[in-house]
């Protein structure tokens, strides 16, 4: 099952400056394990030590996963994976 990861250009070194790839799994927890194995250090930058999503807000089909299941959520082929960095400021 192909699903698709989009990312904004400013997050784009994650992924080998491309601001989308094709990942595999049924959650959205192995759709990041799969790009960890094509992408070093993908996880690190999303999850943290806790096994919680850091600085990073996450949607699947345009809804934010927090309000689902997070990382457990399910995926289906031709879903969209969107990654966008929490602004901080003040």
């Amino acid at each position: 099952m192909s699903i698709i990861i989009r990312i904004p250009g400013s997050l784009k070194e994650w992924l080998d400056n491309q601001e989308e790839a094709v990942c595999q799994g049924n959650t959205i927890q192995e759709c990041f394990n799969y790009l960890e194995n094509n992408f070093p250090g993908f996880c690190d930058r999303i999850i943290d030590d806790k096994g919680e999503m850091s600085n990073v807000l996450i949607f699947l089909n345009g809804e934010n996963i927090r309000n689902m299941e997070g990382l457990d959520t399910k995926v289906n082929p031709d879903d969209e994976i969107g990654i966008i960095p929490l602004a901080a400021g003040g």
